[in-house]
C-alpha cells in the first residue's frame, strides 16, 4: 500500500482546483465582445458593382442591404424590374442632407425574386435575390 503525505494530498487537491477553474473559465457560454454582432442585429450591407451582374443569386436576411455601384453611370437611365416587390425593393442613389446615398436593394420579406436591369443600349443583366427570416 502506497502511503500520501499530507503535503502531496494537497498539492494534487491544489493541481486539480486549478485545473477545473481553469476549464470552468475557457467554457463560458456567454459571447466575448469578438463575437458579438457590432450594432446589434444589423446586418453588413453587400456591395455589388453594376458590370459584376451576371444572373448570380445572393443570399440576404431581412433589413439587409445590397448598395449597387453604377461606375459612372447615371442612376436615372437605369430601369430596375422586380418580379416580387413585397420581397425586395429598389431605391435610386439621392442626396439627402449633404450625403450621398448609393442605389440599392432592400430585402422586405422572406421568398425570391429577380432584379432585372436595364441601361439603355445594353443586354438586360438579372440578380436573383433570396431572402431568408432572421
Amino acid at each position: 500500500m502506497t502511503k500520501l503525505s499530507f503535503r502531496t494530498a494537497a498539492a494534487v487537491l491544489a493541481i486539480a482546483a486549478t485545473a477545473t477553474f481553469g476549464l470552468a473559465a475557457c467554457s463560458s457560454s456567454s459571447p466575448t465582445p469578438a463575437e458579438s454582432a457590432i450594432g446589434g442585429d444589423i446586418v453588413a450591407p453587400i456591395e455589388l458593382n453594376y458590370q459584376d451582374i451576371d444572373g448570380q443569386t445572393i443570399g440576404l436576411v431581412v433589413g439587409q442591404v445590397i448598395n449597387i455601384n453604377y461606375g459612372g453611370i447615371n442612376d436615372g437611365e437605369i430601369t430596375v424590374d422586380i418580379s416580387d416587390p413585397k420581397v425586395v425593393k429598389y431605391e435610386a442613389a439621392k442626396m439627402e442632407n449633404d450625403t450621398q446615398f448609393s442605389a440599392g436593394l432592400i430585402a422586405l420579406s422572406g421568398g425570391e425574386s429577380t432584379v432585372t436591369f436595364l441601361f439603355a443600349g445594353e443586354d438586360p443583366k438579372e440578380l436573383t435575390v433570396q431572402v431568408l427570416l432572421k
